[in-house]
Formats: structure tokens, sequence, C-alpha cells
């Protein structure tokens, strides 16, 4: 028995014994009849020693996202790159037609030259 303690069994044994014999009991229910037996119990000293089961708790391996992708831009050749083509089919589908998206990226630019 450790210097100073008054019992020879630890509160977290009294209380995993007490929960494997009424294994129906939630954490309040078995601190509030431990305090009744004349033991100084709390819900969350009863959830933290039958929270140490023998099971390791952790953080839990999470896969590492790969590369981002590169941005979405033509090559000083011009030459457009998949992203840039899957990009242009998007605003296409967007817009509705070619069309309209020619028309959509010709008032962007005359838009923007204002700001400039």
């Amino acid at each position: 028995m450790k210097k100073g303690t008054k019992r020879a069994s630890s509160m977290s044994q009294i209380i995993r014994d007490y929960a494997k014999e009424n294994p129906g009991l939630g954490p309040t229910q078995i601190a509030n009849n431990l305090v009744a037996q004349g033991h100084k119990a709390y819900p969350a000293l009863v959830s933290q020693a039958l929270g140490k089961t023998g099971k390791k708790r952790g953080r839990k391996a999470v896969a590492k996202r790969g590369r981002k992708p590169a941005a979405v831009k033509a090559t000083a050749t011009g030459e457009l790159n998949m992203l840039s083509l899957k990009a242009a089919s998007d605003l296409i589908k967007a817009s509705g037609s070619a069309e309209e998206a020619i028309a959509s990226i010709r008032t962007y630019q005359k838009i923007s030259a204002m700001f400039q």
C-alpha cells in the first residue's frame, strides 16, 4: 500500500469491478451507487476508469494528400494542358454553349480593362 493511502485497492479498480458486476449502468449511476457505499466517486472519474480497458487510444492514421494539381495555364508556346482543357470544358457546360462562353470571356475582358 502506498504511503498516505487509506485503502489497499485503487478507486479505478473499485469502479471497474462494480461496472463488471453491473454492466447495464452508466457512469452517473455507477458514481451515485459508489457514493452511497461510501466511496468518493464522480462520473468523470468513472468514465476515465472505464475508458482505459487496455485499448490503445490515439490519433488514427490519416492518409496524406497527394500533390495539388498545377495551376490551369497555357504554356509559353500556347499549348494547353489537360487541366486547361477540363476548365474550358466546365466553362462551356456552365455557359450553355461555346459561343456563350466566348461572349462571357469577352465581357470579362472588357470589365477587367475598365479597372486597370
